[in-house]
């Protein structure tokens, strides 16, 4: 899904109504701002319940998690 948005004078901008549906935002919840080889993932703070099975999960849409995270920590080093 891809959806654009304007950025202001202020650097501000609207999260479009779908993807505020799929992260369950609503006003006051906090946004997480990630940069991950060039790109930004927007994501919702949360406990994930099982972070095993989550990440495992994402194993299996061929993404590498640890390679991931392994990746993400040699950046702020």
């Amino acid at each position: 899904m891809t959806k654009e948005t304007k950025v202001t004078s202020k650097y501000q901008t609207s999260i479009p109504k779908e993807v505020r549906k799929i992260l369950d935002i609503k006003p006051g919840k906090e946004v997480e701002w990630n940069i991950v080889k060039g790109m930004v993932i927007v994501d919702t703070k949360r406990k994930i319940a099982n972070p095993t099975k989550f990440l495992t999960s994402q194993i299996k849409t061929g993404i590498d998690a640890v390679k991931l995270v392994k990746e993400a920590r040699n950046e702020f080093k």
